[in-house]
């Protein structure tokens, strides 16, 4: 048995996380990306061979493998794109990404989480990735013995044959194919091996902190995978607040970015986890989740497919609400300076200039237009709008200051006011939808 890689100090591991994301930021800058790619390693169709000439094909800049709970493709895949620069120096090819999925645990919930490894290392995850998988096998047996009880005849060494790295429910759902059992993969799933149906078992997941820390404790980076099948979104404009609230927590608990862009969510799905993601200083990914022919209504994503796909304005708002005769008032202000959006009413505030914080910047925006010090609080929730010249994702922020000692600056009328009447008066469109929200409370 050969002995498990060592773990990095965590003061090397640090520098290796910090290196790894700048790294990791570097190639997102690059172009066209799809970092959610499966081999046949675990439950994809194309062997790494033949998923790097698709990538090719498509143009994809950077491409990462993230097979799950297995690094069985990495060494093929970089061998086979070595071979390529031998036999062709001159030719461009995509960099390449070893990553892995992986199975964690968030209060009852299967999450995904996917490691990358821009700088290498991805070995010092063996331990994890060994667990992983001993869980997978301990599952697989339950599950077989499962489908015979239901009378599904599954062949156990058939089944350990049909896959060469992660196997799982996929196997299980083309063995039942091939015996005539069902006609598709999604049939399978969804009549007897998806969660809640009979022949679904569950299998111990580590808990994402946990998990988390083996990532990071192996110079890893950690993102999220598409939050948007989790049931968070809404799909609106107006963030989801589970969204941002989990997102939170797992930021606080040490979550390095988020798969903004993934090939099952709707647009409105993406531009919701993007901007939920920008606000709380996620890394933003992309990536398609190809399974090739495993998968059909998911493809992998090409040189056409960049984000964002438009201009992005960060921007910071005050909700300064007060309790007045019963009800719930909010404070508005006119904008009467030159421009588009003279004569409309908003929150006060404005442009985020980094490397400011959203609150540093409030403040900021306070002074300048109402010459005010304020005291600026929690993050009440993110609107996201597409204006004709660029897309605005509002941060709205808890605020307080005194009323009674404004100067404006940009603006030439002030009032307090409910949702109600807020949505009488000429509001910007993100404010709109803030305040069509606000009434509904």
């Amino acid at each position: 048995m050969k002995p498990a890689p060592c773990r990095r100090n965590n003061t090397d591991s640090m520098a290796t996380v910090a290196a790894a994301r700048q790294a990791l930021i570097l190639l997102l800058k690059k172009g066209t990306t799809d970092l959610h790619l499966h081999t046949v390693c675990s439950d994809g169709s194309d062997t790494p061979e033949q998923l790097i000439n698709r990538v090719i094909a498509a143009g994809l800049q950077c491409f990462a493998i993230t097979d799950h709970d297995n690094l069985g493709a990495i060494e093929s895949a970089r061998a086979y794109l070595h071979s390529l620069r031998i036999s062709d120096p001159s030719k461009i090819l995509p960099d390449f990404i070893a990553g892995v999925e992986l199975s964690v645990d968030l209060h009852g919930q299967e999450l995904h989480l996917l490691a990358y490894f821009p700088l290498g290392g991805e070995q010092l995850l063996t331990t994890l990735l060994d667990e992983q998988l001993a869980n997978r096998k301990k599952r697989n047996q339950q599950m077989i013995e499962r489908l015979r009880e239901l009378g599904y005849a599954i062949d156990e060494q058939a089944f350990k044959d049909a896959g060469q790295g992660a196997t799982g429910r996929l196997q299980a759902a083309l063995l039942l194919i091939q015996q005539g059992y069902f006609t598709s993969i999604q049939q399978a799933f969804s009549e007897l091996l998806a969660e809640g149906k009979p022949g679904y078992i569950p299998r111990p997941r580590p808990a994402i902190t946990t998990a988390l820390e083996r990532i990071h404790q192996a110079g890893g980076v950690a993102v999220l995978a598409h939050p948007a099948l989790y049931g968070w979104c809404s799909g609106q404009s107006i963030v989801s607040r589970t969204l941002i609230e989990n997102l939170t927590h797992l930021r606080q608990a040490g979550l390095d970015g988020v798969e903004a862009y993934h090939g099952e969510a709707t647009p409105q799905e993406q531009q919701e986890v993007a901007a939920a993601g920008k606000v709380l200083g996620l890394m933003l990914t992309a990536g398609s989740d190809d399974h090739g022919a495993n998968k059909d209504k998911v493809l992998l994503y090409d040189n056409k497919k960049t984000w964002p796909d438009r201009q992005e304005l960060m921007v910071v708002g005050a909700l300064l609400q007060q309790k007045q005769q019963g009800k719930t008032c909010y404070f508005l202000c006119r904008r009467s300076d030159p421009g588009k959006q003279a004569g409309f009413w908003e929150l006060p505030g404005g442009k985020v200039q980094p490397p400011e914080s959203l609150q540093e910047a409030l403040r900021r925006e306070l002074q300048e237009e109402l010459a005010v010090e304020a005291h600026v609080g929690a993050l009440e929730t993110v609107v996201w709008h597409d204006y004709p010249d660029a897309r605005v994702i509002l941060a709205v922020l808890q605020a307080d200051f005194p009323l009674d000692k404004l100067t404006l600056q940009v603006h030439d009328h002030c009032v307090m006011v409910t949702a109600v009447q807020a949505l009488d008066l000429p509001l910007l469109p993100a404010d709109i939808v803030l305040f069509e929200s606000l009434r509904d409370v």
